[in-house]
């Protein structure tokens, strides 16, 4: 397939030095009395952090897409699985965690564990919209300069990638199905990854 060429290598993992540096960084540019976590992949159906409160979000500027490849989590370095991140145009809707005062520190170090395996990632505040008013949060959005970035795939490619990868959590059909699922249980629909899942599940094995 042309689009395995783009990707370009095995990922180099941060060290736990460079992560509390990221982290640090980014506590560093605010210190909010409430810390928010926004989620809009496989957060929201597992998060890796206790929450206190929860609500559905709407963040402008940013899209969800299937953009940069995993060859852990969802395949291999032979047959890459693609993650979800958010890039730059569009809207999305997820959904915010407030994490609990009383396990901040050890809930913050487990998720920059899980997203900031690598810097594919960029950690950033996000403003969003909830129904309790403008909330800013923690949002991790994909990095486009990185070599797991893989922009620019069509739904065909994406389909057939999702569809034939496999990693340590699983399949990537189920991550991209769990995502759906956990955004209906919200109120939430997204036609895109809908109209993406039945491509999958069209996909005849290769």
């Amino acid at each position: 397939m042309t689009s395995l060429r783009r990707f370009r290598g095995f990922p180099v993992p941060l060290t736990p030095h460079d992560r509390a540096q990221d982290l640090t960084r980014l506590l560093d540019q605010q210190q909010p009395d409430e810390l928010w976590v926004f989620a809009y992949g496989s957060l929201i159906w597992n998060p890796c952090f206790s929450y206190d409160a929860v609500h559905t979000a709407t963040l402008d500027g940013y899209r969800r897409a299937f953009n940069f490849w995993s060859v852990i989590s969802r395949g291999t370095p032979e047959q890459p699985g693609l993650g979800l991140g958010l890039e730059a145009g569009g809207r999305c809707r997820g959904v915010v965690y407030r994490i609990g005062a009383n396990t901040l520190a050890q809930d913050l170090e487990a998720l920059w564990q899980r997203e900031m395996h690598s810097d594919v990632y960029q950690s950033r505040w996000l403003t969003l919209d909830t129904p309790a008013g403008e909330i800013t949060a923690i949002g991790f959005t994909t990095n486009t300069t990185h070599g797991q970035y893989a922009g620019g795939l069509t739904n065909a490619e994406t389909a057939s990638i999702i569809a034939n990868a496999c990693g340590e959590n699983g399949p990537c059909r189920d991550y991209l199905a769990s995502t759906v699922a956990a955004l209906a249980r919200h109120g939430i629909g997204d036609d895109t990854l809908s109209t993406l899942l039945a491509l999958v599940d069209d996909v005849k094995p290769a």
